[in-house]
């Protein structure tokens, strides 16, 4: 059972650091755990979806303690139901929340209350499993199964993806090569996790060689402009290194720095990889 908080560190924090704060208690409406956050640059906001609130809970950057959400989208009109993950486009303000019946919700990013989304996009037969938004080059990038599909943005209904690119066969994805496909917690590779860097088109993808009980991830670096099977280029922690259960990529572009979060390390670890900036 993980404890339910926001932590931050110092940038530089390293081995056993405490948290310089933390967002906790019954106030905030967080339970038992996050599977994901983002924050918003432009309003110094931290955004988190609420798994058994149907929900997505908006903080102030500065929070501290046990202290209130400044919005909550939640009700029967958001559609929202069980979110696992989230991503922010805080350039056009807006929220995106896929959800396990295909579909990505989309709200405006002062939504508060039981509000209806402004689109859904219909992402077929595959669930949307995380995505990210870059809104320099307007495309919605999803991770599901051993691919990564791409949209524009603004994209909604039953409009088919703009490109697809798929881990290639070999050491990259060992599970494909001998036969095994999706997803699932037991299956075949799966990409999952995702940071964009904007300005480059950059993306970081946590794959899961052989599915999540393998305990062998790396993180492969493609670009929004890549198609088809194609390497990554660059990995990051493996595969079959050091990485085995991702739960979260950042980025800092000034520093060139990559942070990943490992469960079964139950560590952040920070990577310095100029080159994939």
């Amino acid at each position: 059972m993980a404890h339910p908080q926001i932590a931050a560190f110092a940038r530089l924090a390293n081995g056993s650091a405490k948290p310089t704060r933390s967002i906790a208690g019954q106030n905030t409406l967080i339970t038992r755990t996050i599977h994901d956050m983002a924050y918003d640059p432009v309003r110094d906001e931290i955004v988190v979806p609420q798994f058994f609130a149907f929900a997505v809970l908006t903080f102030r950057g500065d929070a501290n303690g046990n202290v209130a959400p400044v919005r909550k989208i939640f009700g029967p009109s958001t559609q929202i139901k069980n979110p696992d993950s989230m991503a922010l486009d805080p350039v056009h303000g807006e929220i995106f929340v896929p959800q396990d019946d295909n579909t990505i919700l989309v709200f405006p990013r002062d939504a508060n209350g039981d509000v209806a989304p402004i689109r859904i996009l219909k992402t077929g037969n595959r669930n949307p499993n995380r995505l990210v938004i870059d809104p320099v080059h307007n495309l919605l990038i999803v991770s599901g199964g051993p691919e990564l599909r791409i949209w524009d943005r603004t994209a909604s209904g039953n409009t088919p993806p703009k490109a697809v690119i798929t881990i290639p066969r070999g050491p990259y994805n060992p599970a494909r090569s001998s036969g095994e496909e999706g997803g699932g917690g037991g299956g075949g590779t799966q990409t999952a996790l995702m940071a964009v860097n904007p300005a480059t088109g950059m993306v970081f993808v946590n794959v899961r060689v052989g599915g999540r009980f393998r305990l062998e991830d790396y993180v492969g670096v493609w670009s929004v402009f890549d198609k088809g099977e194609v390497a990554p280029r660059w990995t990051i922690g493996g595969p079959g290194n050091l990485l085995k259960d991702v739960r979260g990529i950042a980025l800092d572009p000034k520093t060139k720095h990559v942070m990943i979060s490992d469960k079964t390390h139950n560590a952040i670890f920070t990577f310095s990889v100029p080159e994939a900036f």
